[in-house]
């Protein structure tokens, strides 16, 4: 998994998303992914679910890189069981803060909700991420007012 993180995090360098966009910009992002998971959670959609997890994760490690975090984003997960709702409820929470405040170094804390939700739709975590990374790797785009916006949609 930390070959894939530092794939990432190349993926982000050789797009200037690293130095060329703002954790607002990307935290932004977060909540358009963020957003995408949800509505894959409402249509029960699990092919969307874990493109939007892997997303989200992707975004995770680009706002992590940008500031410099010590913390490396770790793979511990907790039991969601039959509910999933606080799981999502607790992101929401802690994107919401992580915005707010600019507590940027806390964006670690966000992969436990991301590995419990995976969880509770039979995902798993690295799946998710691989899949989000193979989507993204040989993709075309261009910065704009530091958002990284794919071909298709310019």
């Amino acid at each position: 998994m930390q070959q894939l993180i530092k794939n990432i995090e190349q993926w982000a360098e050789d797009r200037n998303l690293i130095n060329g966009s703002t954790p607002q910009k990307q935290m932004l992002k977060l909540m358009e992914e963020f957003g995408e998971l949800c509505g894959g959670i409402a249509r029960n959609n699990p092919e969307m679910i874990k493109d939007a997890i892997g997303d989200c994760f992707v975004v995770l490690v680009i706002l992590n890189k940008q500031n410099k975090n010590k913390e490396r984003l770790s793979f511990y997960g907790q039991t969601v069981g039959d509910n999933v709702d606080k799981f999502l409820i607790n992101m929401i929470e802690d994107i919401c803060d992580i915005y707010k405040y600019q507590r940027y170094r806390y964006i670690h804390l966000l992969v436990p909700n991301l590995i419990a939700i995976a969880d509770y739709f039979n995902l798993d975590i690295k799946d998710c991420v691989q899949h989000a990374y193979n989507q993204i790797k040989d993709r075309k785009g261009e910065m704009r007012d530091g958002v990284w916006l794919k071909s298709e949609d310019l």
